[in-house]
């Protein structure tokens, strides 16, 4: 593996892990497809993965007091089959249809939060049934994606901006340690590359955490929106132009 690749691999992994910090999710979203111009998505999943889970186990304690166990509860059944479903299409499915696919759930993603069609009606917590299953679908499949059908749902089920991170970081304890176990066994883990891209990002991620961290609350919803919605569109965009050269 070339130092370039590592060099930008760090500056992907840097700029996600910002957004991350300021918002408290996307760091996938933004990685991934950013990632798959430079390294194999097979790698780039696993990768983020484990920063994601990394990185969520260093900050929980921060929204500890937020979380809302019962929404956890709700989310998790339906997320661990979605999962499933979502590594068997990594391990089976060609490369350039899952590029595609994934360039265009990002545009779409990308195009939502620009929008931000958040009403105040309290929706119902059967809604965590198709909210799991599609955010586990695309944790298992891109990694990119996964935490999107979550927020979703618990931003029309929790008011307070602090209690939808909160519950999201305990959430995500939950729903990254068991894609680790999955893809574990299903040999995705087993990579001397993935090993080295882990141990060169690991500072990067780190310092985009932090910086991000510092400012999250100096940074408005609204702001941290258009600059997350802006930037998933322009590499959902460049992904999809990959995928069909």
């Amino acid at each position: 593996m070339s130092a370039g690749v590592l060099i930008a691999s760090s500056s992907i992994v840097f700029l996600a892990f910002f957004v991350r910090g300021i918002s408290g999710f996307g760091s996938a979203t933004v990685a991934i497809p950013l990632l798959a111009h430079f390294i194999a998505l097979k790698l780039a999943v696993p990768l983020l993965l484990i920063h994601d889970l990394l990185s969520t186990l260093a900050t929980v304690s921060i929204d500890r007091r937020a979380v809302d166990k019962s929404e956890i509860i709700a989310l998790l059944p339906p997320s661990i089959a979605g999962v499933i479903v979502g590594v068997t299409l990594l391990v089976t499915v060609p490369a350039q249809p899952l590029l595609a696919t994934l360039g265009v759930l990002v545009i779409v993603f990308g195009i939502r939060t620009l929008i931000n069609p958040q009403g105040d009606k309290r929706i119902s917590r059967l809604w965590a049934i198709p909210a799991g299953l599609a955010g586990g679908a695309l944790g298992g499949a891109f990694g990119s994606g996964a935490a999107t059908p979550s927020m979703i749902y618990l931003t029309h089920r929790l008011a307070d901006k602090s209690r939808v991170r909160g519950t999201f970081s305990g959430f995500a304890i939950f729903d990254y340690t068991l894609r680790i176990i999955i893809f574990a066994v299903a040999g995705v883990l087993l990579s001397d590359d993935l090993l080295l891209l882990v141990a060169v990002t690991l500072p990067a991620m780190m310092l985009g955490l932090y910086i991000g961290n510092k400012l999250h609350g100096r940074i408005s919803t609204n702001q941290a929106f258009k600059v997350i919605g802006t930037l998933l569109i322009v590499s959902g965009l460049s992904l999809l132009w990959k995928a069909l050269i």
